[in-house]
């Protein structure tokens, strides 16, 4: 009876999105139905209290309990090691990362990580990963410490001179955090940072790397448990049902218009995937487009794409509240902030989820975005004949959770031009692997294959790109979800109402 209760779960994730959003911002016209309002009370009651904080907000919250200590440089750190763990195919590629990552956040001199091959995936040859240090350098420090180890909880040395096992001679390197690498069940090893002066690392340093080792901890156990179920043929099957129902979610017919072109592409890594697009046609000749990624693979992504697709046909109804006709639907800086504190207790706190929206005013010849986190759009002018990226910035959703995110996340006004083309994806497009395994398509590839195809149709563009695209990957596994969009404004615009 699992199947069912699979796709049901798949239907309460939409709904405890699209429902209680909606519900909520409209003023409920014939009322809810019977059954809707079983589905409501079933999902997640942590929904519930979020959209109640969304639309009845209380007071702003004190400086206090802002995370100001966190420089968005860090946060973005902090989410581009996300997205490469979750990404990690084996236990040593996450723990290489995580001790590459770690070692540029705090800027460390030296580090090395001593892992448990019983728990984490890795051999003996690989149980010990060094930075800018010996094995006989770690091996003697490693010995001190066990011999006087550190008061549980204490994990930062500010002078290694002054430690009982070192007094005898001057070390090369004199401060150290010591950060256990623990999990729900296991420990997984330890994780050894040091510089070369003294009482150089700080209580925010410490925070930073227990999100980090946090983060990686929780990203192993994920792909242990996944590589138990996808053994099992039930959960294969079951995996079957679920991809069913994801596809079900993906808009089939593509807006059509006199003003514009689309065409579409997307495929996920796995069963199901993170990926996810839509579509929304709004008052005054307006269409509202989203893209976005969740963070990881699998089911877990899967349910989460679901919620976001229904916050997004929530959130962008009109609200009969609005007090002007500006204020009926929300800018995509708005809507980001909105869905953001929608996701807040239905996201797991090492999730999160990058997106982009666009709303295109194709009579007054114009659009306007928002990113949150997610990758650079990227553009063909006719005018111009020039093709770039949109530089804009914004973190994704998920990485703040509190009322400071908005001050993240920024609009970004521009004028199209007729035969101005328009690129959406997500990262499994410019991160896809060819050549040795280790290469990636990138953003530069991906910009010279619109200057040679600009000039067709979308269905025609999006079709030499990837073309090109599964030539570089040919031998190669996918290993993310890839989607793209391809948005052309055509050449013969019609004429504005009158």
């Amino acid at each position: 009876m699992r199947h069912p209760l699979l796709y049901i779960g798949f239907l309460l994730a939409l709904l405890s999105g699209a429902l209680a959003v909606g519900n909520l911002l409209t003023d409920g016209g014939g009322g809810t139905t019977p059954w809707a309002i079983w589905l409501l009370l079933l999902a997640d009651l942590g929904t519930l209290a979020v959209l109640l904080k969304l639309f009845l907000r209380p007071s702003a919250a004190p400086a206090s309990a802002t995370p100001a200590a966190l420089r968005e440089s860090e946060m973005l750190s902090l989410q581009r090691l996300a997205q490469i763990v979750q990404r990690g195919q084996t236990s040593t590629e996450v723990y290489h990362v995580l001790l590459n990552s770690a070692v540029a956040t705090v800027r460390a001199d030296g580090a090395w990580i001593d892992l448990n091959p019983n728990h984490t995936g890795t051999d003996d040859t690989n149980a010990t990963q060094y930075y800018n240090i010996t094995p006989v350098q770690a091996e003697a420090l490693r010995t001190g410490l066990r011999a006087h180890p550190p008061v549980e909880g204490e994990y930062v040395t500010n002078d290694l001179n002054h430690h009982s096992s070192f007094t005898s001679a001057s070390q090369a390197f004199r401060s150290l955090i010591q950060l256990p690498l623990r999990g729900l069940h296991f420990s997984y090893g330890t994780l050894y940072l040091l510089k070369v002066e003294p009482g150089t690392f700080n209580r925010e340093d410490l925070s930073i790397l227990q999100t980090f080792t946090g983060q990686a901890v929780l990203s192993i156990e994920n792909l242990e448990l996944m590589q138990t179920s996808l053994a099992n043929q039930r959960t294969q099957e079951e995996l079957k049902i679920a991809s069913q129902v994801q596809d079900s979610l993906i808009p089939k017919n593509l807006p059509t218009d006199n003003w514009f072109e689309i065409s579409s592409h997307s495929l996920a890594a796995k069963e199901v995937g993170g990926d996810f697009y839509d579509f929304l046609h709004l008052p005054g000749r307006r269409l509202a487009v989203i893209i976005g990624d969740v963070s990881g693979k699998g089911v877990t992504a899967a349910f989460h794409m679901a919620q976001m697709k229904g916050i997004f046909h929530s959130l962008m109804q009109e609200n009969p509240l609005a007090k002007n006709e500006r204020d009926k639907f929300p800018v995509p800086s708005k809507f980001m902030a909105q869905a953001n504190t929608a996701l807040v207790h239905c996201l797991e706190k090492s999730s999160f989820i990058t997106s982009s929206l666009y709303i295109i005013d194709y009579e007054q010849g114009g659009f306007v975005f928002a990113r949150a986190g997610h990758c650079h759009t990227l553009y063909y002018h006719a005018l111009r004949e020039e093709v770039f990226y949109f530089d804009s910035t914004g973190l994704g959703l998920g990485i703040i959770r509190n009322e400071s995110y908005e001050k993240h996340i920024k609009n970004q006004f521009y004028d199209y031009s007729p035969g101005d083309v328009m690129v959406i994806y997500t990262d499994g497009i410019v991160e896809a692997r060819g050549g040795s395994g280790t290469d990636e398509y990138g953003e530069d590839r991906l910009k010279l294959r619109l200057e040679e195809s600009y000039f067709q149709e979308a269905e025609d563009i999006k079709n030499f790109i990837l073309a090109d695209l599964n030539g570089f990957t040919h031998g190669h596994p996918i290993h993310d979800d890839q989607t793209l969009l391809v948005i052309k404004f055509k050449s013969a615009q019609p004429l504005p109402l009158g």
